[in-house]
């Protein structure tokens, strides 16, 4: 397998530090927290981070001395292998990365051919057959066609348009898959200059809204200038000392 290469930084090196110390401490507190439930990625480009996610799901699990309590982990990741679908929806036909940059425009960050295949060998050579999940198509039908069936205990959100993300937070949250204490990687959190009215802001606060409270999220973590993790709080049937 050739060097794969990651969408946001030229650097690989910088890249592999950034994404690296995000996922480590995610994984960190995960696995140290025992919450329970799967590693799911939203759009993989050409699989840098679900390669890393992969190798860190492997040196977790395998540290059964220091994490005294762990669940069996599915790992999976979804992706159109074909670039970004058209932008019909009008926040995301406005936005910046749209309109202005033209960086998100229809199949723009296709995957290269053959990633897929190659993402297939390589979770097989790490996991063996079972374990793990690659499901090609645009979101929209993907998510309806093989939907999770597991608790998720990280996503990694990197789907940029607003959308697609709404596509897989609707899933993740309205399907109420995330346990109390699991994480979202939003990668794309400051595209669009940050604007809230636009793509992954403005699809976290939606999204959470039509839970009804049975949802909150707050702050975790910052990464590199594009990227935001957030703690996911189950409210409406987690222990309340309150009640």
């Amino acid at each position: 397998m050739g060097q794969v290469s990651n969408a946001t930084y030229n650097d690989i090196e910088r890249a592999r530090k950034i994404y690296g110390d995000v996922f480590r401490t995610t994984f960190e507190y995960v696995w140290g927290s025992h919450i329970p439930g799967a590693v799911a990625e939203f759009g993989c480009f050409e699989g840098f981070s679900s390669l890393m996610l992969a190798d860190l799901m492997l040196e977790f699990d395998a540290q059964s001395d220091w994490y005294t309590e762990i669940f069996s982990r599915h790992l999976y990741v979804y992706d159109s292998f074909q670039g970004f679908p058209k932008s019909t929806n009008p926040v995301d036909s406005i936005s910046y990365e749209v309109a202005d940059s033209g960086y998100w425009r229809e199949s723009e960050d296709a995957s290269p051919p053959g990633t897929e295949e190659m993402l297939r060998a390589e979770f097989t050579r790490r996991f063996g057959e079972a374990g793990w999940s690659v499901v090609p198509g645009m979101f929209e039908k993907s998510l309806e066609a093989s939907p999770i069936s597991h608790e998720v205990a990280v996503a990694n959100l990197d789907c940029d348009l607003y959308s697609s993300s709404v596509e897989v937070l609707d899933h993740l949250l309205g399907r109420r898959l995330m346990p109390d204490g699991a994480v979202l990687l939003m990668d794309d959190y400051n595209c669009n200059r940050a604007n809230p009215r636009f793509g992954m802001r403005r699809a976290m606060r939606e999204c959470f809204a039509r839970t009804d409270g049975f949802y909150e999220y707050s702050e975790f973590l910052r990464y590199g200038w594009h990227g935001r993790a957030f703690f996911v709080h189950r409210l409406g049937d987690c222990p309340n000392p309150d009640a």
